[in-house]
């Protein structure tokens, strides 16, 4: 069980590496959503979306996909958030990569959840292993 703590903890610094560097090297610009693709589906009949984002830049137009999304169940069509404008950190020097929008913290609490649950499986695993001593 330690192992999947650790893998937890692994997954959750990495998802936050991935969104400080697209903040931390990426420009802000306003983007509309303008759709969907689907990033992942579940067993359970649940399937996640990242926003497609129409933006404009030094007058080039650019449809990135972002790094926050939305999970809906299976067969549903989501139109959340559809049309709606937000600013985003966009690195123009890698327009094919993603972005992150800014005020929008799912993915970070995502991420701190996660880590939490890696650090309380290794604490539960650690004390039954020096219980069991």
């Amino acid at each position: 069980m330690i192992f999947i703590g650790l893998l937890f903890c692994i997954i959750a610094i990495i998802i936050t590496i991935l969104k400080l560097k697209i903040i931390l090297t990426g420009e802000v610009v306003e983007g509309k959503i303008v759709g969907y693709v689907r990033g992942a589906k579940g067993t359970y009949g649940m399937v996640g979306y990242n926003y497609r984002i129409l933006l404009e830049y030094n007058d080039e137009i650019y449809y990135v996909t972002s790094m926050d999304g939305l999970t809906t169940s299976n067969g549903v069509v989501p139109n959340k958030n559809l049309g709606r404008y937000y600013k985003v950190y966009f690195n123009p020097g890698s327009p094919d990569k993603r972005v992150a929008l800014k005020g929008v913290h799912k993915t970070e609490w995502l991420a701190f959840f996660l880590f939490l649950a890696g650090v309380l499986i290794i604490v539960i695993d650690l004390a039954s292993i020096i219980q069991n001593n």
